[in-house]
């Protein structure tokens, strides 16, 4: 099992491997599970029921067989929508990366995480490089709070509760009040920014991107060091991203993303 030594999890590595033999198979009993992963049939039975609780496998109440749940054609729905979400997108973040020279990112939530889902590596050296696929807090970033403009305040309230956040500079937002100011004023204005409020000495601008019906879907970024991310380049940056997720707003207008 050495997929399990790595993940230092074995029934989580269990649970995975159960969903990798049900994908590759039109069913298995609960025999063919326990053969494959060489656990007695009591492990196995209680594996899958773990399964069947949280609706990533079901089972043929006729035949007892074992097949994927819903929840695992929800999970991959929503990969292959990521999948079409930064396709679509990298020819406008070309865009603003050829008319800045900065690298700009497309990200969405997750709960109170932004995720980095592209980049269009810009010409400037980076002192901090969210890779694809990273998670960072919302409440200190700009590209997360420009998701966080699709929640009014009850569902800011709802997310993070009232009391207090995070810190990881002398300007992160300590509380949700002042992140609901925060947020409220970068609805109003139509983008959101940190300024070393993640990492100190570097200046973030965001812009939400809305879907066909309006909704926030994601968010686009730019970003670099204070020193050199003057007011000037960070109005630029701004104003071609707001072009941008236009274009690509209208875009997913034109084309139905997968539910």
């Amino acid at each position: 099992m050495d997929n399990e030594r790595r993940t230092g999890a074995p029934a989580l590595a269990r649970g995975l491997r159960v969903l990798e033999l049900l994908a590759d198979s039109e069913s298995l009993s609960l025999t063919e599970v326990a053969v494959a992963l060489d656990l007695p049939k009591s492990s196995a039975h209680h594996l899958i029921g773990a399964l069947i609780d949280a609706g990533w496998a079901e089972r043929d109440p006729a035949t007892m067989r074992v097949t994927l749940g819903l929840r695992a054609w929800e999970v991959g729905q929503a990969y292959d929508g990521a999948q079409s979400l930064s396709q679509r997108a990298r020819p406008f973040m070309d865009a603003v990366r050829d008319a800045t020279g900065e690298t700009v990112r497309l990200a969405i939530r997750s709960g109170a995480d932004q995720v980095c889902l592209a980049k269009s590596h810009g010409t400037h050296k980076l002192v901090f490089d969210q890779r694809i696929g990273a998670r960072l807090p919302c409440h200190a970033t700009g590209l997360g709070k420009a998701l966080l403009t699709a929640l009014d305040d009850a569902g800011l309230t709802e997310l993070y509760g009232n009391g207090e956040l995070e810190v990881f500079t002398e300007h992160t937002r300590p509380d949700v009040a002042s992140l609901r100011a925060d947020v409220s004023a970068a609805r109003a204005r139509g983008w959101a920014e940190d300024d070393g409020e993640y990492i100190l000495g570097i200046r973030c601008v965001a812009v939400p991107v809305f879907d066909r019906v309006g909704e926030v879907v994601a968010a686009l970024s730019v970003s670099g060091t204070t020193a050199r991310f003057s007011a000037e380049q960070a109005d630029r940056c701004r104003h071609e991203l707001q072009q941008a997720a236009g274009e690509l707003a209208q875009r997913l207008g034109e084309h139905t993303l997968p539910a």
